[in-house]
């Protein structure tokens, strides 16, 4: 059965702020400021400390780039380029920040190190569809920086790093997080180190939720197009309907009844599925997102990818439901009786629930 990690933003804020200034009343009670050094013995947990090193260097290096785009001076020259490196070598063996500007700093590597914890799959997507300017070059500087999860994460790294265009190293992500079997990749073993300075509630960091709903199929005939089931309404296309249609296409395809499936949604107890979502990709779990890409759209991210923009920009339930018949559920060849497309119909529905 499917489940999906649904976390708590407002507790994650929260708590990032807590365990900041924490941390941060007790380095700072003696000392102005925080070195390098210190940062990286900051905490127990190694990946925090280097978290916040990564977004202190990212934050310098946008401002950096400002300060290069300065139409005065050739930036690209060698003499200069060298000159910038060596400069920036200096001043990172100079790292020395006041309790006011680490403590927002420190907060944002928190809240990123709980996501890498709880979330990885769609935290390295994020992370790796940033990397635009030089991917291979910002591949290099993120494998000093985030550890965790490195096994499954770092082969779809690469292939990015040598082929920035072709998004299949998407599909290499999904593969390599379903594949890992790491037992000391658990988050609450991952999170254990925050323990020490601030107990976490995982009850109210991370939900986890059912989103499968169980077929059950008891097909009932109506009237000679149309058939009755316990999960939808399913029209068959008589042959006059397919004709025309490329030969490889089967006769009687089954398509989704939308009045049909909000019906039954509508009705339903289960208060997870209830709760609206402004986009399917923020409503979709990791595990949805590995079988919806496996399973529905043959193992292409891209086309899985196309198919939820597509699916964002209708402006109705029945719309939707109207692209996926014409659009995926003939040319896939789905099977609509599927756990998998049920889950996608929930998605949908939620998505449109709240008008």
């Amino acid at each position: 059965m499917a489940k999906q990690m649904t976390l708590d933003q407002d507790y994650i804020d929260c708590y990032s702020k807590d365990f900041s200034k924490r941390i941060c009343d007790n380095h700072f009670t003696n000392k102005k400021r925080i070195s390098g050094q210190e940062i990286i013995e900051l905490s127990a947990s190694t990946q925090l400390n280097l978290m916040v090193i990564r977004e202190l260097f990212e934050d310098w290096q946008k401002q950096v780039d400002s300060f290069t785009q300065n139409p005065y001076f050739d930036y690209s020259a060698s003499m200069v380029k060298e000159a910038l490196a060596s400069f920036m070598n200096v001043l990172s063996r100079a790292i020395s920040i006041e309790k006011s500007d680490f403590e927002p700093l420190l907060t944002k590597a928190v809240a990123k190190t709980l996501h890498l914890a709880i979330e990885p799959v769609s935290f390295m997507e994020r992370t790796l569809e940033e990397l635009t300017k030089d991917p291979a070059s910002q591949i290099k500087e993120l494998k000093k920086y985030i550890k965790w999860h490195r096994a499954a994460w770092e082969p779809a790294a690469d292939d990015l790093a040598a082929d920035p265009g072709n998004l299949f190293w998407k599909q290499k992500l999904y593969e390599g997080f379903e594949k890992e079997v790491d037992e000391s990749m658990q988050p609450v073993v991952l999170l254990d180190p925050f323990q020490e300075i601030l107990p976490l509630d995982f009850k109210r960091l991370v939900t986890e939720v059912s989103e499968t709903i169980v077929a059950q199929v008891e097909p009932e005939v109506i009237e000679e197009e149309k058939v009755v089931s316990s999960h939808y309404i399913i029209e068959e296309e008589t042959k006059e309907e397919i004709q025309g249609n490329d030969s490889s296409e089967k006769e009687g395809i089954e398509t989704i009844d939308p009045a049909i499936v909000w019906a039954k949604f509508d009705t339903e107890e289960n208060p997870y599925m209830k709760g609206s979502i402004a986009q399917l990709k923020e409503g979709m779990g990791i595990n949805q997102r590995i079988m919806f890409t496996k399973r529905l759209f043959q193992g292409n991210p891209d086309l899985m990818e196309q198919a939820i923009i597509e699916l964002d920009e209708t402006e109705s339930f029945y719309e939707a439901i109207d692209l996926l018949n014409h659009s995926f559920v003939k040319s896939l060849n789905w099977d609509i009786h599927s756990d998998e497309v049920m889950e996608l119909l929930q998605l949908i529905f939620r998505k449109y629930d709240s008008e």
